[in-house]
């Protein structure tokens, strides 16, 4: 399946995916060059997945270059995809990099990927650094003070909902991250269609996770993930009445399964401050939907939400006529 941004694996990449599936190969790293993804760098290594690391990464990395990084770990199916981009890197590649994300996992395939990590700097892919990450995975994260305030709201709220039904949580403000400012700016001047961002628990921050520059309404459902919520915006462009019209769509998605309290805390806490700083970049929402997985978000659906059906008027009740002809009037 080739990407949305027109980005495919090259034969030499798709060869390393079949082989990184084989067990035969321990590592492979991935970069956008000449517009497809080639692989870059590739690595047989021994028995000792650990060793493997220690001697390749973060070497094979390049602050200026931003890569993906498939990691074998104990199994065939057991791999960790690493997206790398240094803050140095151009901010071009990294939007690129970032818009081909979930169709490279496609093609590689999601199964055999157990882990995810986004990393900024070389010093984060230490063996040390990654033991802890993933030691810290299996724990219970502590909560920042921004969160632990946010649980606190929360439960304030909730004994005090019946004297105050009005008292809310404020909005909690997170920084967009440099990839994510750019997109919306595209966005807003319509060299965009489709632009989905997501927020960032552990930097505080909203990041991008995929921009499209031409999407149908009909792959719109496709591109909604039913395990995570995610902040999306699509550019509608259709026809109404004989006129080409283009209406920009604000979808919080936010599935019944699969997030954590803490995330949809944040997410609906953080989508006031951030449809603001949205409208200061000239982006200009026609139409807010919440959805979840079971929503219908097709071509006519988003149309209808545009433009409801008119109801007609209802007809006046036609009196039957009585049977056997007119009524005949009798003298009483």
């Amino acid at each position: 399946m080739a990407c949305q941004t027109g980005i495919k694996p090259n034969a030499k990449l798709r060869n390393a995916f079949e082989l990184g599936k084989q067990a035969k190969l321990r590592l492979i790293k991935v970069v956008v060059r000449n517009e497809e993804l080639a692989a870059n760098y590739e690595l047989k290594g021994s028995d000792d997945w650990r060793a493997d690391w220690a001697a390749a990464i973060p070497e094979c990395l390049d602050s200026f270059e931003p890569c993906f990084v498939l990691f074998r770990l104990n199994t065939v199916h057991d791999w960790l995809l690493i997206s790398f981009a240094d803050d140095r890197a151009p901010v071009k590649e990294k939007m690129l990099l970032a818009a081909t994300q979930a169709t490279f996992k496609n093609e590689f395939g999601p199964s055999y990927i157990s882990h995810e990590r986004h990393v900024t700097d070389r010093k984060d892919l230490t063996l040390d650094a990654f033991d802890s990450w993933m030691n810290g995975k299996s724990e219970p994260q502590p909560l920042t003070e921004i969160e632990q305030e946010l649980l606190n709201a929360a439960q304030e709220r909730s004994r005090a909902a019946a004297s105050a039904p009005h008292a809310g949580m404020k909005g909690v403000s997170f920084p967009l991250d440099r990839n994510a400012e750019e997109a919306l700016v595209q966005l807003a001047k319509g060299t965009l269609a489709f632009v989905q961002l997501s927020v960032d628990t552990l930097n505080e921050a909203i990041k991008l996770e995929g921009m499209e520059t031409v999407l149908g309404a009909s792959e719109l459902a496709g591109k909604i993930s039913r395990k995570q919520p995610r902040y999306t915006f699509y550019r509608f462009e259709h026809e109404f009445e004989g006129r080409q019209l283009v209406s920009v769509f604000f979808i919080y998605s936010l599935p019944s399964s699969g997030a954590s309290i803490k995330e949809r805390m944040l997410y609906s806490s953080c989508k006031g401050p951030f449809l603001g700083e949205a409208a200061r970049l000239g982006v200009e929402i026609a139409k807010k939907m919440e959805v979840d997985a079971k929503d219908d978000l097709s071509e006519q659906a988003l149309f209808e939400c545009i433009h409801p059906p008119v109801a007609e008027a209802p007809k006046p009740f036609a009196r039957p006529a009585p049977p056997g002809g007119p009524r005949r009037i009798t003298k009483v």
